[in-house]
């Protein structure tokens, strides 16, 4: 074996030998190519490509990254000493590698330097010159020999070639305790897994690829044997160098890799994603390869991404729906007609200014507007021009007040303006200005119009113990200005409470916080939004029919009865709150229960005997019959309480259920009227036919309303749905879709029944289920959209 190995040794040194006698020849004869022109060649080149590069940045001034590209090929060609560029005045722009000292050094010695200079035309004139500094060869003998290339070749390929030759006559002849090579029987065992699998050797050749892996890259196993895995088509979002590649991870640090993600391109076009485990063959420092399975996950991954876009769509809809809920909210404040805020919203802004202004000790001031003869208006020139009248001159207040307080429509032809940090005279001087900008109004038609207004103020000076005897005080002195010929401003004084009687009721008045009402209304709005909106219809009946019986703090005590006259239903189950048919016995009488269980909250809440008898009495009958005993009969029943019964009975008769339709004004006013005396006080009956004349049209409030209370339950059902909330999707869905039927919006009712029945099932698919809930966003957002380009378009214009 030695002497085999000796003449093998022999035979490798003459064939470097005569190898090398070769390339002598070869050299000789000029077969070779001479590297120093090569080289110098390539110098020019490269100065040539650096000074035109140095044009475009002299061209645009742009030094500073000049003088970094510079820095940077002079730090990484070793034979590139300096570069420097200069203006033909002479002036050293970029000076990278000490330039300026290489370059006076070559006018005085150039030795080991070779110097080149390249000019530089700017707009076919010469601007300067790129000078460049390199290393020039060892002029030495010795250094002259070691530089030359041949020589360089010449000794690589002796030492080369006799290591090289030595190591593969020994690798030949030892003998490996392993083989590379595959038995047959291993390789039908792996063709039966179902999962693809590489054995990769240490410099990741591909040493066996069984059936599973060949099949779906759709190349034969013959082919891929002997190319390496790392060229084959893998895609990635950025440059990726070979040590990303999980087998040469386990090649070079002997560790074992488990599901990384590797996206590989096939001869389709298509794109196949696998999740790849890699393993060390051998032990220790024997690094003999690796082992690769790829599990093919690309319908995993395209789910993944199928659902990640979903759950965006998903949010993309929720924002938008709020977006669209706080447009809707923003209709709901205001009054439609006049673009001024409604009395709901006024008072919960009105309560927080109050607060402040009792906190900072800083004036508050109130003004009260009526058009004078405004139901002469309506008789004379028709509803149309009344309506005009009431939008001109809430322009004028939103004109002259807007800017800085709240203007209100107050209820029919009045108005009211609240004015944070203005004082009593100040108050007075801009209530004036106003009276003479409305008596300024004409119109095209009738041209003969003219307007005039009465006027009221108050301050919190004279001491008013809430906001709504604030609103009492302006509203005193709004009526003296009627009594004393109208189109006038009164101020406010004590006296005039003494002549109208306000002093005179004994009944102590207790302040009813708004902000707790609309607290209150919102809880029930979010049970049943139906009831909710009645609620509001109601209220703003009683404050229109109660204007002739009731002083301003009496109306306000009865319009909150009014709001909250239902509230108890906040504890009814859903099943009967949200039933679509008609109640059964036992259903009206759980009812019951709960209207009393609402009026012990009332009287809890606010300890007020006014409020709390209003809603209590409502349900007594103005003979003593009915089916509540122990109750008031006649004109002992409070007046707010007789109004509120009427108004809530009026407006359960003209609404519609989705039981039946609401009737028309004029069967629920015969309806009332055949009850006077029974039920109604027959006097009130009449006032209440005299003063509402015809059904009220579906206002902004109450269509918004509806659609806040879809947007806002689909926003909850979303955000269950974003949490894998698999009980409160089953609950939120349900009561959504029974409030939608209750609605008559049988689109979303469906919609959201699909989502309860995902939801309930034991193995759910999330990817369906989202669809669906996109599906129900995308229903919500449509039937908010038209709800608000509705209104919009229907929106009397108003300034």
């Amino acid at each position: 074996m030695g002497r085999v190995y000796l003449q093998s040794i022999r035979l490798a040194i003459a064939l470097v030998c005569l190898g090398a006698s070769l390339i002598l020849a070869s050299h000789w004869f000029g077969l070779l190519p001479d590297v120093t022109k090569i080289e110098g060649a390539s110098r020019r080149r490269l100065s040539e490509a650096v000074a035109v590069n140095a044009a475009a940045h002299v061209r645009k001034q742009q030094w500073v990254d000049l003088r970094a590209t510079a820095e940077t090929l002079v730090d990484r060609d070793a034979d590139l000493l300096s570069i420097g560029v200069r203006s033909k005045h002479g002036d050293l722009k970029v000076n990278a590698g000490h330039h300026d000292d290489l370059w006076r050094r070559v006018a005085s010695d150039s030795r080991g330097i070779d110097a080149i200079t390249v000019p530089i035309t700017l707009n076919r004139r010469d601007w300067g010159e790129v000078e460049f500094c390199y290393r020039a060869p060892d002029q030495s003998t010795f250094g002259a020999i070691a530089e030359h290339p041949l020589m360089r070749l010449l000794a690589f390929y002796c030492i080369t070639g006799v290591f090289g030759y030595t190591l593969f006559v020994g690798k030949v002849m030892r003998v490996f305790s392993t083989t590379q090579v595959v038995p047959e029987r291993v390789r039908q065992a792996l063709d039966t897994l179902a999962e693809g699998l590489l054995v990769l050797d240490e410099k990741a050749k591909i040493v066996l690829a069984n059936r599973a892996f060949a099949e779906t890259v759709d190349v034969p196993s013959e082919l891929l044997v002997e190319s390496r895995a790392n060229e084959l088509p893998w895609t990635f979002e950025s440059d990726r160098s070979d040590h990303d590649f999980p087998w040469m991870t386990a090649i070079d640090e002997s560790a074992t890799i488990t599901e990384q993600i590797l996206h590989l391109k096939v001869d389709d076009g298509a794109e196949r994603i696998f999740s790849v485990n890699a393993a060390p063959i051998g032990g220790g420092n024997a690094r003999r390869g690796a082992l690769a399975t790829f599990r093919d996950v690309t319908h995993i991954e395209e789910h993944r991404k199928q659902l990640e876009a979903m759950l965006s769509m998903l949010r993309e809809s929720r924002d938008e729906i709020e977006e669209k809920n706080r447009e809707l909210e923003i209709l709901a404040t205001t009054d439609a007609l006049t673009g001024c805020l409604n009395r709901r919203a006024f008072f919960e802004r009105f309560g927080h200014l109050w607060k402040t202004a009792a906190a900072e000790q800083k004036p508050l001031s109130c003004i009260m507007f009526d058009n004078d003869h405004f139901k002469r208006v309506n008789d004379t020139y028709g509803h149309g021009v009344g309506d005009d009248v009431l939008r001109e001159v809430s322009r004028v207040l939103r004109e002259n007040h807007g800017g800085h307080g709240l203007v209100c429509r107050y209820g029919g032809e009045e108005f009211c303006v609240l004015l944070p940090g203005i004082d009593f005279e100040s108050a007075l001087d801009l209530a004036e200005q106003t009276r003479a900008s409305i008596e300024q109004i004409t119109f095209k038609e009738p041209a003969q119009l003219r307007l005039t207004a009465s006027v009221g103020v108050s301050e919190t000076r004279f001491n008013a113990s809430d906001p709504q005897e604030l609103i009492n005080q302006a509203d005193v002195c709004l009526y003296a200005a009627k009594r004393g010929g109208r189109n006038c401003v009164i101020p406010y004084s004590p006296e005039l409470s003494q002549m109208d009687g306000e002093e005179s009721d004994s009944r102590e008045r207790t302040e009813i916080p708004y902000q707790a009402v609309t607290a209150l209304i919102a809880s029930l709005s979010y049970r049943d939004a139906a009831t909710a909106q009645h609620s509001r219809r109601v209220a703003d009946l009683c404050s229109r029919v109660s204007k002739q019986y009731m002083d301003s703090a009496s109306q306000y005590v009865l319009e909150i009865a009014a709001l909250l006259h239902d509230i108890g239903k906040v504890g009814v189950s859903d099943e009967i709150l949200l039933k679509r048919g008609k109640l059964s016995p036992d259903e009206m009488e759980l009812i019951a229960w709960h209207d009393r269980i609402g009026v012990e909250l009332i009287e809890t809440a606010f300890e007020c005997e006014e409020l709390t008898e209003t809603v209590q009495f409502r349900q007594a009958h103005f003979d003593g019959s009915g089916r509540f005993r122990n109750l008031p009969v006649g004109v002992e029943i409070p007046i707010g309480a007789r109004i509120l019964s009427i108004c809530d009975s009026y407006d359960s008769m003209v609404s519609d259920r989705v039981y039946r339709d609401g009737c028309s004004h004029q069967v629920a006013i015969e309806e009332l009227r055949r009850y006077a005396g029974s039920q109604f006080d027959p006097e009130l009956v009449e006032h209440f036919a005299s003063v509402i004349t015809s059904k009220p049209e579906p206002d902004a409030t109450t269509n918004s309303e509806a659609a806040i209370q879809i947007g806002f339950q689909v926003e909850r059902l979303a955000a269950a749905i974003d949490n894998q909330d698999t009980e409160g999707m089953q609950t939120l869905a349900e009561r959504l879709g029974m409030y939608a039927r209750r609605c008559d919006i049988d689109s979303i009712a469906k919609a959201a029944d699909r989502i309860r029945q995902r939801a309930s099932e034991q193995e759910i698919s999330w990817l369906d289920l989202l669809r669906d809930t996109n599906e129900l966003l995308e229903l919500c957002r449509t039937t908010q959209s038209e709800l608000i380009e509705h209104q919009h378009e229907n929106e009397s214009p108003v300034g």
